[in-house]
C-alpha cells in the first residue's frame, strides 16, 4: 500500500517548515569553509562495498525536494541533496548517496533494522554521532546538528516499510506526480543482484523523463536507460597482468516535434541532469531538419506484455581470485602441451552483466537483463623466423556452458602448434573452407548488404534483392529470435517491436531484410524487428560435417584465419589475408599462410557447396564450416 495524497501533501509541509529553518540555522551558522567540511561528511563511499546486497532503497531529491531546498542549496554552496539509501541487511551497511556525481561521501554504518523506520533509525545514529561530536563545542556544529533534523522527518516518512512493498511503489509513484513531488520512487534489488539499479527505479526514470518532454512540447518521446558491470581477469605467463571493473550506466533521450528529431544522453540520474537532458534534447529537436520518416515505431508492432523468458541473464559472481584461478589454469594447460610453446599472450575471464528499460509515449514499457561470460587463451610457439600464435575461446550466457579452463588451454596449444612450419602458396583458382569460427563473418557480410541504412541509402551490392536468387538453392537462414539463452536472443528490438521468427533465405532466394523503423519508412516498408541487429541468424546445414566438407573439397585452402578489412560493400570485393592450411585428397597435408584470398561476395553466395554441422554459436550468426567452391588465392 502506499502514502494516500493528503498524507504525502501534509508530510511535505511539515517537512518544508522544518528545512527552511533547519537551513537558515545551518547557512547563518557556519562559513563557507565550514559547509564545505560537513558536505564532505555526508558521503559515503561507492567503491568497493558489500556484493551481496538485498535491498536497495533510492529516493532521488526525497520524496520531497522542494522542502529541503535550504538544506539542499545552503545558499548555494553546499549542494548536500541525498539522492539514495542503499541497505545491506547482510552486512549491516547503510549507504547514502550523494547527487553529484557521488562526491561527496558519508561512512556506513550498521543499520538498525530491515524496514524503512529501521534504515531512518540507524541513519540517525550516525547523524547523531554527528550531532553530539564535541568538536571544540563550537556552536556552529550545534546549530548544524539541529539543521540535520530537517532530514529526520523525510526518512520517517520516505522510508516507512510499506514503501518497500513491491505493491506499494506504484502508488506511491503516481501520487507522488499527481502532487507535483518530484521522486524517483523505490529500487528494490534482489538478493545476490550484481545491479546498482532495479528495474522499477529505472522505469521510473524513464516515467519522469517522459513526462518532463512531453510537458516541453514534443509530439512524440523515447527513453532508454541501462546499466552495465563487468570484471575481467587477465594472467600472463602465470602473473596477474590486469584486472579491471567496469560499471557504466546511461540514459538516452529522444524527442519529437512531428519531422524533427533530437537526441541526447546522460551517464548522471540525478533529477537535475535528466531534467537538463531532456531540455537538451528539446533543444536540439527544435534545430534540426524536418524528416518525414522519423518517429516511433508502427503501435501496431509493439511487442504486448508479458513477453517470454528467454533465461538471458545468468549472472556468474565471479570473484577476482577465482578469476585469477581460471585464467591461471586456462594457460598453465596450454604452455604445458609442447616445449615449443614458450611465450603467452594471456589468458582472460571476463564476465558482464547488464539491464535496460525502454519506454516511449506509445505506451509500451519494457526491459530486461542479460548476461555474457567468455575464456579466452592465446599462445606462441617456435623461434626465429618460424614463429607461430593461435587462440581460443569460449562465450555463453551462462557460466556452467563455458568449456573448462583446461580445454580452452589445449585447444589454443593445439592450433598454435599445428601452423608452424608453414608453406607459403603459389596463386592458384581453388575451394576455399571456411571454419565455423570465420564462415560467420560470410554471414554477417550478406546481413549488412540487405539491412535497411545500405538499401535507402543505395550502397548495398545486394539492392532489390528481395525475392531473388542470392545463393545456392540449398542454402537457407533463419531467424530465431526467442532461441532460449541465445547470444542474439531478445523478445522485442531496440525500439520495442515484437521479434518473430522468420526465414530470411529460402532455398536460396531472399525472403526478408534488416529493418529497423526509419529505414523501413525509408523504404516504404514494415520494420521487421531488427532495430538493433539481427537475431540468432541460423544457417541451415547440407553437405554433413566438416570431415565431409574436406573431402567433397578435394583439393584447395582450409582458412583458419584472416586478416585485414579487404570488403567493399558496395561492389561485392571480397580480398583478405589468410593463413590455413593447403589440403590434398581431401586430408590436410600442411600450414599455409601469407595469402591473400579473394573474390566477389555475389559469387561466392551462388557458389556455397556446403554448411557443415561443426557448428560454433559465438554470437548472432550461427552456422557451421562454409566451403565455396573456387576463389582466387594469391602467394608468391
Amino acid at each position: 500500500m502506499g502514502y494516500g495524497r493528503d498524507s504525502l501533501q501534509k508530510g511535505r509541509q511539515g517537512v518544508e517548515q522544518r528545512a527552511k529553518m533547519a537551513g537558515g540555522l545551518v547557512q547563518d551558522a557556519l562559513p563557507l569553509s565550514r559547509q564545505h567540511l560537513l558536505a564532505q561528511m555526508l558521503t559515503i563511499h561507492r567503491g568497493v562495498i558489500a556484493r551481496k546486497q538485498i535491498h536497495q532503497g533510492n529516493i532521488l531529491h526525497h520524496a520531497f525536494a522542494p522542502s529541503l531546498g535550504a538544506v539542499h542549496g545552503c545558499g548555494g554552496s553546499m549542494g548536500m541533496t541525498i539522492q539514495a539509501i542503499q541497505i545491506f541487511p547482510d552486512r549491516g551497511r547503510v549507504h547514502v548517496a550523494h547527487e553529484f556525481a557521488d562526491v561527496l561521501k558519508l561512512t556506513s554504518q550498521s543499520a538498525m533494522g530491515m524496514n524503512g523506520f529501521g534504515v531512518q533509525n540507524g541513519l540517525k545514529q550516525r547523524i547523531g554521532q554527528v550531532e553530539g561530536a564535541q568538536l571544540g563545542g563550537l556552536q556552529s556544529h550545534q546549530c548544524f546538528s539541529q539543521g540535520l533534523q530537517g532530514f529526520h522527518v523525510a526518512f520517517a516518512l520516505g522510508f516507512a516499510e510499506q514503501f518497500f512493498g513491491v505493491h506499494g511503489f506504484p502508488e506511491f509513484h503516481q501520487c507522488c506526480y499527481d502532487t507535483g513531488i518530484i521522486c524517483k520512487g523505490i529500487s528494490i534489488v534482489s538478493d545476490h543482484s550484481p545491479f546498482h539499479y532495479s528495474q522499477e527505479y529505472f522505469q521510473s526514470l524513464v516515467q519522469t523523463a517522459l513526462q518532463q518532454a512531453c510537458q516541453a512540447g514534443a509530439s512524440a518521446v523515447e527513453v532508454e536507460v541501462s546499466e552495465g558491470v563487468g570484471l575481467g581477469v587477465t594472467v600472463r605467463l602465470g602473473e596477474v597482468e590486469t584486472i579491471e571493473y567496469n560499471r557504466d550506466k546511461d540514459l538516452g533521450v529522444t524527442v519529437y516535434f512531428g519531422p524533427q528529431r533530437g537526441q541526447a544522453s546522460t551517464s548522471d540520474f540525478s533529477a537535475a541532469a535528466l531534467r537538463s537532458t531532456v531540455d537538451k534534447a528539446v533543444a536540439i529537436a527544435r534545430h534540426t531538419a524536418l524528416d518525414p520518416f522519423a518517429g516511433l515505431a508502427d503501435p501496431a508492432l509493439l511487442a504486448q506484455a508479458p513477453w517470454p523468458d528467454l533465461g538471458l541473464f545468468r549472472p556468474w559472481d565471479l570473484s577476482v581470485e577465482q578469476g585469477i584461478d581460471w585464467a591461471r589454469r586456462c594457460e598453465s594447460a596450454a604452455l604445458a602441451q609442447d616445449r615449443r610453446l614458450n611465450n603467452s599472450e594471456g589468458a582472460t575471464v571476463h564476465t558482464q552483466n547488464s539491464h535496460f528499460f525502454y519506454g516511449n509515449t506509445l505506451g509500451f514499457m519494457g526491459g530486461y537483463a542479460g548476461s555474457s561470460h567468455n575464456l579466452s587463451c592465446a599462445v606462441i610457439a617456435g623461434k626465429d623466423q618460424d614463429m607461430q600464435r593461435d587462440y581460443w575461446y569460449s562465450t555463453s550466457r551462462h557460466p556452467d556452458q563455458l568449456e573448462s579452463p583446461e580445454q580452452v588451454g589445449r585447444q589454443a596449444a593445439e592450433r598454435t602448434l599445428r601452423r608452424l612450419e608453414a608453406r607459403r602458396l603459389s596463386t592458384r583458382q581453388v575451394p576455399v573452407l571456411f571454419e565455423a569460427s570465420l564462415a560467420s563473418g560470410l554471414i554477417g557480410h550478406f546481413v549488412g548488404a540487405v539491412s535497411g541504412g545500405s538499401l535507402y541509402r543505395g550502397t548495398s551490392f545486394l539492392p532489390d534483392s528481395l525475392g531473388q536468387r542470392v545463393f545456392d538453392e540449398r542454402f537457407s537462414l533463419r531467424e530465431e529470435p526467442h532461441l532460449p539463452g541465445g547470444l542474439a536472443s531478445a523478445p522485442f528490438d531496440d525500439e520495442g517491436v515484437a521479434t518473430h521468427p522468420r526465414l530470411v533465405v529460402n532455398n536460396g532466394v531472399v525472403e526478408g531484410y534488416f529493418l529497423g523503423s526509419y529505414s523501413a519508412r525509408k523504404l516504404g516498408m514494415r520494420s521487421t524487428a531488427n532495430a538493433g541487429g539481427s537475431h540468432n541468424l541460423i544457417a541451415t546445414p547440407f553437405g554433413g560435417g566438416f570431415e565431409d566438407l574436406l573431402r567433397q573439397m578435394d583439393r584447395g585452402v582450409l582458412v583458419t584465419e584472416l586478416l585485414g578489412h579487404g570488403v567493399n560493400g558496395v561492389t561485392g570485393d571480397y580480398s583478405r589475408g589468410a593463413a590455413g592450411f593447403w589440403v590434398e585428397q581431401g586430408q590436410i597435408q600442411y600450414p599455409v599462410h601469407e595469402i591473400t584470398i579473394a573474390g566477389n561476395l555475389k559469387e561466392m553466395f551462388r557458389a556455397i557447396q556446403g554448411v557443415g554441422t561443426d557448428v560454433r554459436v559465438r554470437g548472432s550468426k550461427i552456422c557451421g564450416s562454409i566451403l565455396v567452391g573456387e576463389m582466387t588465392v594469391a602467394g608468391e
